[in-house]
């Protein structure tokens, strides 16, 4: 039997400002969304979250930054936390030669590591090479057996950076129920996944992740809507937050401005009594959840307003393709 990880999902608040152009999604259909999601990823590189700015950092002696991505050392190419520590070890306080990715300027440096008290080397930094969580698929491509999931990045927890993915992995996962949010406390989703993969994770963008599934999922066949078809009004946001699996929920699309180029494209409101009475409104996990008016796909939860967890964001469902589409699809 495969071992279940229980984890509390996390919510991505800060999302990677980029153009939209307008496409033309009205005539696409898709498989409805609503369902969770585990996910596994490895970034390309390491990141650094914190750097020790003491004088005698080495880290800080040669210069290193918060959000620096440090892909090789030595001529090794570093993709693991693990890799790096070891190289670092075995140097004996000889200098460390790093490339690294500042930006979208490469660079090299050169670390000369220190031994502490217990007389281990070290550099004085914090680095990341993984994230973890569950999320919300927003809808699944037959022709292409890709998928749309969050609305928005996979943005390191400390430093807000969008996480570059060198590979990802979509897991089978339940969840069985929510924390609710109150105001000024963003509530989640609690649940578990799996160790068995059901899909991969191939692109990791301010409005969402893509990948591709093994197999296609049930799910209910709709067309997406274009910007302009997007009103003010009644809706419906499909999610799962407990045992009972995705269900469909009553909301009001408060604000439309499918132009704001961060993603911040709609204001929603859960008026659903039920949802509120499970969640107090939209939850960490929720990301990704399709919203439906008029019968049509037309956007994704995004984030919660945390101080009003009533309302949050959604993007537009045609910035999300539009999105996958500048990647020329996967």
């Amino acid at each position: 039997m495969k071992k279940a990880k229980r984890f509390l999902a996390a919510v991505i608040s800060t999302l990677l400002l980029c153009p939209v152009v307008a496409a033309h999604a009205a005539e696409k259909e898709v498989i409805l969304g609503g369902t969770p999601f585990g996910l596994t990823m490895y970034t390309s590189g390491v990141i650094v979250i914190n750097v020790d700015d003491s004088r005698d950092s080495p880290a800080n002696a040669a210069g290193i930054k918060e959000n620096d991505i440090i892909t090789k050392a030595d001529g090794k190419e570093i993709s693991t936390n693990e890799e790096l520590r070891e190289i670092i070890k075995a140097s004996k306080g000889e200098d460390i030669e790093l490339s690294l990715n500042r930006g979208k300027s490469p660079i090299s440096l050169t670390i000369t590591p220190a031994q502490n008290d217990d007389g281990e080397y070290e550099v004085g930094m914090w680095i990341r090479d993984s994230a973890a969580g569950l999320g919300t698929v927003t809808y699944f491509d037959e022709s292409s057996y890709s998928f749309g999931a969050l609305g928005h990045g996979i943005c390191d927890k400390d430093t807000g950076m969008l996480l570059p993915l060198k590979s990802g992995k979509v897991l089978k996962a339940r969840v069985t129920s929510a924390t609710k949010s109150k105001s000024g406390i963003a509530g989640g989703l609690n649940g578990y996944m799996t160790d068995e993969a059901v899909g991969e994770i191939f692109v990791n963008t301010g409005f969402g992740i893509f990948g591709r599934y093994a197999a296609v999922p049930q799910g209910k066949r709709v067309k997406c809507a274009d910007n302009e078809e997007i009103h003010t009004g009644e809706a419906t946001v499909y999610c799962t937050v407990d045992k009972e699996g995705v269900k469909p929920y009553d909301v009001i699309i408060e604000k439309v401005n499918p132009d704001n180029d961060t993603g911040q494209n709609l204001v929603i409101r859960v008026t659903d009594r039920e949802l509120l009475e499970k969640t107090g409104g939209i939850v960490q996990g929720m990301s990704g959840s399709p919203i439906v008016q008029d019968e049509k796909l037309v956007g994704a939860v995004t984030h919660v307003f945390v101080n009003s967890p009533q309302t949050g964001y959604g993007i537009a469902i045609n910035n999300m393709l539009e999105s996958y589409e500048k990647l020329g699809g996967l």
